[in-house]
């Protein structure tokens, strides 16, 4: 192994350790996997070429044997510890996701778990899981399953040139031939993957981020340089340093420049895999000053001997401490992590991977022997991971049928009905302990409306009908993002009852406003979709409404409160100028943050006896609701005919918002409700639609 590549192996995994500990620090120090993605496309594809020279192609089962032979030991020996982690010091409201993901990682597929979650508008704020980083590894992996095949398509494709030998031809000219179609190949599957992540890392950058197709050219780029005749035939050594200086300084400017709002891989990632490809290139000239110099220094190579290591360790040990010590990390826990990392990695170097690469024991110098252990080694991690999940899933089902009880009895003070001033005898005692759904069972309890899918993706946009249109009985559209979904859990109980029939419109994370959405992601963009044919659907038909009722989680539109209300009354004032009322119900408690341990109540509920719910995990109403500026309101008063539901009251007192009353747990997430609990909230929606005059008394 080449020492200064060693060394950028260093490099790359302590800018990758950085950015997750300190991450204003090196804002772009996520750079480092694609440094490792193009060292691994370089290595992999010498050692393949050096396989072809030797023998005129490439064993499969040796080459996968000693792939796994090389990371599966060690990133099992992780997997493992995380899982034990997770089961002693996590919440069971995280372990579905957690173990889901570790299991993922153990099949090397968590780069395409978390590409489908980053697109899934509820799953795109899961917690981080300590198996998060494997996403990685699993398109390493992948690249390693399909190179050696196409190096062999490449071996294939030299047979059938035109005055090319067969297989065993050894001379010059064939081991040329040989080398020309394999790079021919491998330069098609680059240039096609290149092409395909410049396109979807513009369209799609969250699902761009992690999908093998869009990251495989980083590799591929790497793979390409494998090719290149020595460095030292073409360049002097001064030369080679200046350029070597040129590219370390590169890499470490854009790990700087760029940052998490950066998209990735795309053209960002070019200077990365340019500047990583020169150093690799340069080598090490023989003069005092090169970079070289640093990147071979001893603590530069052992660092990146245990490299691969390092990285496995890190990230398990960042998000796991806080769970151990129930705090966010400190400094002193950011430096015991980065010992702890160093230490372990040490160990794991010395008594996992190295005694089971060398394969000299236990038969594992036979691939089929290998492939045995991988096989047992997954069957036992697939075990540790699905028995958890099961006994969640049971338990889960068990609240669930409970909560099904419970709400078709619907006991006296029910959910909202305790906090309802006309109500007698509330609270009642018998639901003092009573919790629906837990929160282990809280990640089901939202409306998912399968069937309005279609209308709402369709062109023209197509209502999704609730009741009996020709019933003569007032008929209202619902409009707004998933917290109009939510509403719309209110609104069926009076449809169920005769009272109203409705159309739902909605997007996700796509208030009804002329703000324009965040276009640079998917949401963003089917935002914008959605508003067209929204506006063009109510220029045909917002008269055939008796009333539109919206709501909104409007944290998420951009600009000052002033443009966020005027963004929201422009749009109403299309449908009210036509004489048809918009009823704005006022947003629930709810926090600005992503998904995170402080901010989820579910987190805290899951955790204590559930009579000291209130005590211990109520929200602050002036930081959950008076903090935020009603900007629905505000835009309905500022809309013709325009009216305000509020049902506060049932949320907050002048103080705290509760997060149980009448034993239904009240939230979903940070910011959206429990279907279990708008559901008891229909007869006060009621009330306020009588008061706004939709429905009669």
């Amino acid at each position: 192994m080449r020492s200064e590549i060693q060394g950028l192996r260093a490099v790359a995994v302590f800018l990758v350790v950085l950015f997750h500990l300190w991450p204003a620090l090196v804002p772009g120090g996520y750079i480092g996997v694609d440094v490792f993605f193009v060292i691994s496309g370089f290595l992999i594809t010498s050692h393949l070429l050096r396989e072809v020279d030797r023998d005129g192609t490439v064993s499969l089962a040796g080459f996968w044997a000693r792939r796994l032979r090389r990371l599966l030991p060690a990133a099992y020996v992780v997997l493992v510890t995380s899982a034990v982690g997770v089961l002693l010091f996590v919440p069971r409201l995280l372990w579905r996701q957690f173990f889901g993901e570790i299991l993922a990682a153990a099949l090397y597929v968590e780069n395409w778990t978390l590409a489908i979650g980053s697109v899934d508008y509820l799953a795109a704020d899961n917690t981080p899981s300590p198996a998060q980083h494997y996403w990685t590894l699993s398109a390493e992996e992948q690249f390693y399953l399909v190179w050696p095949l196409l190096v062999l398509l490449g071996l294939w494709v030299s047979r059938r040139l035109p005055g090319s030998g067969g297989p065993a031809e050894a001379d010059d000219r064939g081991a040329a031939d040989r080398r020309r179609a394999v790079f021919g190949v491998l330069a098609l599957g680059t240039a096609a993957s290149f092409g395909y992540s410049l396109w979807v890392t513009a369209t799609d950058p969250a699902w761009a981020y992690f999908v093998t197709p869009a990251r495989a050219w980083e590799f591929g780029a790497g793979a390409l340089l494998a090719f290149a005749p020595p460095v030292a035939a073409r360049l002097g050594h001064s030369v080679r340093a200046a350029l070597g200086w040129v590219a370390l300084a590169g890499l470490l400017g854009c790990s700087l420049l760029l940052d998490e709002s950066t998209p990735m891989p795309g053209t960002a990632a070019i200077w990365v895999v340019a500047a990583s490809l020169t150093l690799i290139w340069v080598e090490a000239p023989a003069v005092g000053w090169a970079s070289s110099r640093l990147l071979v220094l001893r603590p530069a190579t052992w660092l990146g001997d245990i490299s691969y290591a390092i990285y496995l360790w890190h990230w398990p040990l960042v998000i796991l401490l806080p769970y151990v010590t129930g705090n966010p990390l400190s400094l002193l826990d950011k430096l015991s992590v980065l010992l702890a990392t160093i230490g372990a990695s040490a160990l794991t170097k010395r008594w996992v991977e190295d005694p089971v690469r060398a394969a000299r024991r236990f038969g594992l110098a036979r691939p089929r022997n290998t492939f045995a252990y991988a096989a047992a080694g997954a069957l036992v991690l697939t075990a540790l991971c699905v028995v958890p999940r099961v006994e969640v899933a049971r338990d889960v089902g068990r609240t669930e049928v409970a909560a099904r009880q419970l709400v078709e009895e619907s006991p006296r003070c029910f959910g909202a009905e305790e906090l309802d001033p006309l109500a007698e005898d509330c609270p009642n005692p018998e639901l003092a302990d009573v919790l629906v759904p837990a929160p282990a069972a809280v990640a089901d309890d939202y409306p998912k409306y399968a069937r309005c899918t279609a209308p709402g993706l369709a062109d023209p946009l197509r209502p999704c009908t609730f009741g009996r249109k020709d019933a003569d009985v007032p008929h209202i559209a619902v409009v707004g993002d998933s917290h109009a979904r939510i509403m719309m859990t209110m609104v069926e109980p009076l449809v169920e009852a005769g009272e109203l029939t409705a159309d739902m419109f909605v997007s996700g994370g796509c208030p009804w406003s002329t703000v324009e959405p965040n276009l640079e992601i998917p949401e963003g963009r089917a935002c914008a979709r959605f508003r067209v044919k929204l506006s063009e659907l109510f220029a045909r038909t917002a008269k055939d409404y008796d009333a539109v009722l919206t709501t909104a989680r409007v944290s998420v539109l951009r600009g000052s409160p002033e443009e966020r209300v005027a963004g929201l009354a422009e749009a109403w004032d299309e449908v009210a100028r036509q004489g048809v009322p918009v009823v704005a119900l006022r947003g629930n408690p709810q926090d600005l943050r992503d998904q995170d341990p402080e901010h989820d109540p579910n987190f805290c509920v899951a955790q204590v006896p559930v009579a000291e719910a209130n005590q211990r995990c109520a929200l602050g109403r002036a930081e959950r609701l008076d903090r935020w500026f009603d900007a629905l309101s505000a835009a309905a008063r500022r809309t013709d005919g325009g009216r305000v539901a509020d049902l506060t009251d049932f949320y907050c007192d002048e103080t705290r918002c509760p997060v149980v009353i009448g034993g239904v747990n009240v939230y979903f997430d940070n910011n959206h409700l429990t279907v279990t609990y708008a559901k008891t909230l229909a007869p006060y929606l009621r009330r306020e639609l009588v008061r706004v005059g939709v429905l009669g008394g």
